[in-house]
This record gives structure tokens, C-alpha cells and sequence, in this order.
């Protein structure tokens, strides 16, 4: 049965030395599950009624304000396990944000905070030598639906009212996640024997791709603090963020892709998932 722990590079080198020590096989590709869903208790507003934030479809939907077009967040979890080639960048999960306008009586309808539970499971697949390992991870979304002209014909996020980009056709609504998740160390062992073959370090890293370090005046009006990471999105359009995993031999050091960004924050229960079995080994 696979085991994950965390090994003396002391002992392991003596071992060697000795010259009985093992590699465990070299994992080049995992079988990865990533469902997301959005926590009913996290959701604010919290009436769960229309025109307020309304959960659907397993919690993977929320849509509020006007009854068309409804604004929402849409999650899109693959129905499939994901194959992740080691050292490769892997697209999990999607978000959607349907932006369209609310109506002006009622600007506090729309959705303000929200937490996003990930389930992983993790499993080597070539070679195929072990058992599956499950984790949850907690992001936290904080969301301002931005009214369309601003104020004083300034945006929230410090543009100007049509002055380009996401703020053409009007103010952009703003989406700030935290979490931090770069690194955490996976040690696999293939027999999981005491004094059997040794485990091979990996370390896993989750990104999201079409993120970026948003503006001070952007952060501060959605209740976040100066640097935070997210995205905006344009009035009357769709807009993508596509949540990635990195599984590396070699702890991450350079951002994989151009336009991805680590996320950040405190992922202490994927910590906890990664290390849980390090007390009973």
C-alpha cells in the first residue's frame, strides 16, 4: 500500500552508503480527481432566494440579480479523472463569471463572499505501484459587483468609466481568491515497508491561470488587502479563470506559464493532507 511520509536525507544517504537502499519508481504521470463545489454556509448574501445569491446544480452554480440574464459563477469540474504528466501544468477546474448589469435598487443582492471547497485525490498512474490519497483544500473568494459608472466617473478598481479594457462597457466587477498552495511535499512510497525501498520526493503546487496582482484601489474596494490576486471582469461578457495543478520532483521555483500566478493565502488543509501520516510512521 502507498504511504506518504517524510524521510531523513541523513538516514537515507547512510543507507545508500550501505548499500542496500532502493529508488521507489520514478512517477512520471498521475491520475488526478479535482471537484470543486462552493460551500452553502460560506455564501453571502445568505437568504439563498433570488434576486440574492441562489445555489444550483450541486453547488457548483450561483446566480442572482436580474431573471435574464442572471449574473453567476459557474464552476465546471471535469466528469473524468485527469491524467498530470510530472512537471507539467494541468488545467482542474474552471469558473465561469457571468457579468450582467443588476438592477439599481437592489445593488446588495449580488453575491459579496463565497468559499470554494476543492476535493483531490491524487494516484500514481505510470507507473501504476499505489493507492489513492484525498485531500480538501478551502478557497476564499471575496466578489464586488462594481456599480457600471462608477463614482465621479471613477471605477473601483482607480480607471476611468469606459476608459478601456474590462472598464469599456462599463465598470468591471471584481474577483479576489486567497489561498496559498506551492510546495507541499509528497513523499511516495511505492511498499510502504519499514525498511523497504526508499520514497521519491515530489511537491505539489496549484495555480490559476488568467489571475493577476489586481490594483491597491481594486483590493481595497473588495475588502482585500493591497497585492491581492484575482480578476476582473468586463460588463455584458463571460469571463474564464482556469484553476491548474504543477506536480513536481523538484520544489517550484519559476512561474510555469506566462499570465499564471500561485495561489495565495493558507493551505494548511492540504498541508494536513500531505503529512497526516507522518505520526503514524
Amino acid at each position: 500500500m502507498k504511504t506518504l511520509k517524510f524521510a531523513s536525507k541523513t538516514l537515507v544517504a547512510l543507507a545508500l552508503c550501505a548499500g542496500f537502499a532502493q529508488a521507489s519508481p520514478v512517477v512520471t504521470q498521475w491520475s488526478v480527481t479535482d471537484t470543486a463545489t462552493f460551500v452553502p454556509g460560506s455564501v453571502l448574501p445568505g437568504s439563498n432566494t433570488f434576486p440574492f445569491p441562489v445555489l444550483s446544480a450541486g453547488n457548483t452554480q450561483l446566480h442572482w440579480g436580474n431573471a435574464s440574464p442572471q449574473s453567476g459563477l459557474i464552476i465546471s469540474n471535469s466528469v473524468v479523472p485527469i491524467v498530470v504528466p510530472t512537471g507539467v501544468l494541468t488545467s482542474t477546474v474552471q469558473i465561469t463569471h457571468d457579468n450582467f448589469p443588476i438592477p439599481a435598487a437592489t445593488p446588495s443582492n449580488s453575491l459579496s463572499s463565497v468559499d470554494i471547497l476543492a476535493s483531490i485525490t491524487l494516484q500514481s498512474l505510470t507507473p501504476s505501484v499505489g493507492g489513492v490519497e484525498a485531500g480538501n483544500i478551502v478557497f476564499g473568494v471575496k466578489f464586488l459587483e462594481t456599480p457600471n459608472g462608477g463614482t465621479g466617473g471613477v471605477c473601483a478598481d482607480g480607471a476611468l468609466v469606459g476608459s478601456g479594457g474590462v472598464n469599456t462597457n462599463g465598470c468591471a466587477d471584481i474577483f479576489v481568491i486567497s489561498n496559498n498552495a506551492l510546495n507541499f511535499p509528497l513523499f511516495y512510497d511505492s511498499d510502504g515497508a519499514i525498511g523497504g525501498i526508499d520514497p521519491e520526493p515530489y511537491f505539489v503546487s496549484f495555480f490559476a491561470d488568467g489571475f493577476g496582482t489586481l490594483s491597491n484601489a481594486a483590493c481595497l474596494s473588495a475588502g482585500a488587502a493591497i497585492g491581492c490576486r484575482g480578476f476582473e471582469t468586463a460588463e455584458n461578457q463571460s469571463t474564464i479563470a482556469d484553476f491548474k495543478i504543477l506536480i513536481t520532483s523538484t520544489p517550484f521555483t519559476d512561474v510555469p506559464e506566462p499570465g499564471t500566478l500561485p495561489l495565495m493565502g493558507a493551505a494548511l488543509a492540504v498541508l494536513g493532507w500531505l503529512t497526516r501520516r507522518r505520526a503514524s510512521r
